[in-house]
């Protein structure tokens, strides 16, 4: 009788214990990995249009076709800097400005693609039961890539006249992140996108 009253309790203690070093885990709607995709292909694609030769003047920016976007917050804030470092002020009242940028953006997504050299996840149910169970992916080679992807317009226009100046048009930009599985059990991944190690951080700074 000990002998079970002192197992059930260890049971316990055990079960306890284990409850209260379990940590508490959440994930953000959207990872680390579509953001910095999506990011980065904002980067490139508003930082390869020259905005030099207007350096010196007053911008007004409308921004009113990015709507549909989800990120149009961060366009917004990377087109505005991208001015800045270019010598464009920009201002927010038309009668104050020599020029005005129209932006938009027709692709702001993420793809994902999958390739399998092996056998995928067979399920085999059991004969007259509803009992089933399943091999598991085998894999000699696999890959997974995920892609951000950017497609820009701006258009330059003269602020008093309305007269057309110059356009950037088709400004497309994409990045890359690849999960690889090699021999069953090997993984790594290859991309174009910068992420900082843990414990360190990455800047670039121009001056």
């Amino acid at each position: 009788m000990k002998f079970f009253r002192l197992f059930w309790v260890t049971l316990a203690s055990i079960i306890c214990g284990s409850g209260c070093l379990n940590p508490r885990i959440t994930n953000t709607g959207r990872s680390a990995v579509e953001q910095t995709l999506l990011a980065t292909a904002i980067e490139r694609g508003v930082y390869s249009m020259p905005f030099d030769s207007f350096a010196g003047q007053v911008a007004l920016v409308d921004y009113g076709f990015l709507a549909p976007q989800v990120d149009k917050e961060y366009v917004k804030a990377i087109f505005d800097s991208h001015l800045t470092l270019s010598g464009v002020k920009t201002v927010t009242d038309k009668a104050k400005a020599g020029i005005v940028i129209k932006v938009s953006c027709g692709v702001l997504a993420t793809d994902e693609i999958a390739f399998n050299l092996g056998t995928p996840t067979l399920p085999i149910p059991m004969p007259y039961t509803e009992i089933s169970f399943a091999i598991p992916e085998i894999s000699l080679l696999k890959k997974v890539s995920r892609t951000g992807s950017s497609r820009f317009n701006a258009v330059v226009t003269d602020a008093k006249t309305d007269n057309y100046i110059t356009s950037y048009r088709g400004v497309n930009s994409r990045t890359i992140y690849n999960n690889w599985v090699v021999f069953f059990f090997i993984p790594f991944s290859s991309r174009d996108v910068e992420f900082a190690e843990p414990g360190e951080t990455t800047a670039h700074f121009l001056e």
